[in-house]
């Protein structure tokens, strides 16, 4: 038979006496135990914004990132009431194709192991190849939980991703920040947490998609005994455009006061590495590199950094990068658009002075 090419059919002999046997090289070429899982469903966080809810700059930036990044269709999956139905269309214009949308009175209050089973429902029923959380109190609390229940591995905080068809390749740092290692998920789905600030914000759009209402089929929700919100009120380093960023070259604790003038001036905020955190100079909260935030900000002074693998992989999101370290071999000059080789707090003064 022409073509045959000593396959096992009815209509040769080639193929011996077994009539259930199959042609040479046909399971390598037809691979029927591999995953059909295709698309990414990402996790959508509200917060509240006076009388209504805006999305999370992570949870937008995810949805950006999978729309450019990720083979096939893109859903997600929000928790709330019908202060979310307003938020629709500037979720779509991200590129979402599908919308779920947990509605239940009973999960009006966070409840993170609810909200797992209901996520682990909508990943059965649409099979994706990704899914992925921002790595904020609630995605890290919520994803292990997902991971473990459908038997997945999961990527925690990572800084980079991407994507060869539907297979995902993810950066985070590892052994203390001291490298950057790229991990390869090998089954499906492949689950990450996504640090905010990684990627960049996506231009804000409407557009138009499925909404589709899910409801949480279980009876095991918790009673909350005090719900009390927390007292801190601090604005968040990671929404400042401008950041006066203090490291080990600022000797003297008035140089963080001169920093805060001048961020207030410039109309930003001060931040730091970890240095000035352990000295007690500065919160956690200003803290930039792998034990605290990522930023990405429009322009980064870095006033006596030395520029640390943990350091810098907290503000390469930034556009513009300018270094003040008296030290030529200070790596932060690697990185830096502008660096200048002066003493951090006399550049600092006189910046205040001409301001």
């Amino acid at each position: 038979m022409s073509g045959c090419e000593g396959g096992s059919c009815s209509t040769c002999s080639s193929g011996g006496d077994d009539p259930d046997r199959l042609p040479p090289g046909m399971l390598k070429c037809y691979d029927l135990n591999q995953s059909t899982a295709d698309g990414a469903l990402v996790l959508v966080e509200t917060v509240r914004d006076g009388d209504s809810v805006r999305l999370t700059d992570v949870s937008a930036e995810m949805l950006g990132m999978a729309d450019r990044v990720c083979e096939g269709r893109l859903f997600a999956v929000v928790f709330g009431g019908l202060e979310i139905k307003p938020l629709y269309p500037e979720i779509f214009g991200y590129g979402t194709d599908t919308l779920y949308h947990v509605r239940d009175r009973r999960l009006e209050t966070y409840m993170p192991e609810a909200y797992a089973e209901c996520i682990c429902d909508i990943i059965e029923r649409v099979n994706p190849a990704t899914v992925l959380f921002g790595a904020t109190p609630t995605g890290r609390e919520i994803a292990p939980r997902v991971a473990s229940a459908i038997g997945a591995g999961l990527t925690a905080d990572c800084t980079g991703i991407r994507t060869d068809g539907r297979r995902m390749t993810v950066t985070r740092p590892a052994f203390g920040g001291t490298i950057m290692a790229d991990i390869d998920c090998v089954g499906f789905p492949q689950m990450a947490t996504i640090r905010p600030g990684t990627f960049p914000l996506p231009e804000k759009k409407e557009g138009q998609g499925t909404a589709i209402y899910w409801q949480y089929p279980g009876d095991t929700v918790k009673d909350v005994m005090s719900d009390e919100p927390s007292d801190d009120e601090e604005d968040d380093i990671r929404d400042a455009r401008i950041l006066i960023s203090l490291g080990d070259g600022i000797r003297s604790r008035s140089s963080v006061d001169v920093a805060e003038s001048v961020a207030r001036k410039m109309g930003g905020m001060v931040s730091c590495s970890r240095t000035l955190v352990e000295k007690g100079w500065l919160p956690r909260s200003r803290q930039v590199g792998i034990s605290g935030r990522t930023v990405s900000p429009d322009l980064y002074i870095a006033f006596g950094i030395s520029g640390t693998a943990q350091h810098r992989a907290g503000m390469m999101g930034a556009k513009r990068i300018i270094a003040v370290n008296k030290d030529q071999d200070a790596p932060i000059h690697t990185i830096a658009d502008l660096s200048l080789l002066a003493d951090a707090e006399e550049v600092l003064k006189a910046l205040d002075r001409s301001l």
